[in-house]
C-alpha cells in the first residue's frame, strides 16, 4: 500500500507540472496592444478645412451665401460602413440647398441656431428652428435643407458615406407641381 501511496503522491506532484510545461505562456502585451483610451477633442482644437468635393454631388439650387467648413472629429466619413463624427461650421445666413444622403444623418447644434425644412424645394415657411443643444435627424434619401442663424457649429454623426446629393433642378421643379 505504501508503494501505491508513493506513486499516487508522485503523480499528484508531477501531473500539474507536466501540464504547465505543455501550456504556452501568453504573449507579452505590446504598447500597440494596450487598452484603448477615450479620445478627447478639446473645444477649439478642431482642424477645419474645406468640404471635400467628393462629398458634394450635383449643383445646389440656392446660393450658399456664406462660408462652410468641416472638421472630422472621429472615424472616416467617406468609407462606406464606417462610423464618423464631423463638425460643420457655417457663417450667419449660410444656406444648405435641398439635398439628401444615402444614410441617416444625425445632427446636434453645438453653437448658434439651425433652421431645417423638408422637401425638394427651398421653402422659408417650412423651416423649423433648432437652437443650441437641439437635435435633428434625416433618414436615408429624405429631402431636406437648412440655414444657419448666427455663426453656427453643427455636429453630424452616422455611418458613412457622408455624401450630400443636391436635389436636381428637375426634381425641384416637379415638387412645385400639384399631384
Amino acid at each position: 500500500m505504501s508503494l501505491h501511496k508513493g506513486v499516487f503522491v508522485t503523480l499528484l506532484v508531477l501531473l500539474p507540472w507536466t501540464a504547465r510545461a505543455q501550456t504556452k505562456e501568453p504573449a507579452k502585451a505590446t504598447p500597440a496592444a494596450a487598452k484603448p483610451s477615450p479620445m478627447v477633442i478639446e473645444p477649439g482644437s478642431e482642424k477645419w478645412g474645406d468640404v471635400p468635393a467628393a462629398a458634394l454631388v450635383g449643383t445646389p439650387s440656392v446660393e450658399l451665401g456664406g462660408t462652410l467648413r468641416v472638421a472630422v472629429i472621429q472615424g472616416d466619413p467617406m468609407t462606406s460602413g464606417r462610423s464618423y463624427t464631423l463638425r460643420l461650421s457655417c457663417t450667419d445666413g449660410l444656406k444648405i440647398a435641398p439635398h439628401w444622403h444615402p444614410t441617416t444623418e444625425n445632427v446636434t447644434v453645438v453653437k448658434g441656431t439651425a433652421a431645417v425644412g423638408t422637401g425638394s424645394k427651398w421653402d422659408d415657411g417650412a423651416m423649423k428652428e433648432v437652437p443650441t443643444g437641439g437635435f435633428f435627424t434625416a433618414g436615408p434619401q429624405m429631402r431636406h435643407f437648412a440655414q444657419c442663424k448666427g455663426d453656427t457649429i453643427l455636429q453630424v454623426h452616422g455611418i458613412a458615406p457622408f455624401v450630400v446629393n443636391f436635389v436636381s433642378a428637375d426634381e425641384s421643379q416637379q415638387a412645385k407641381k400639384p399631384m
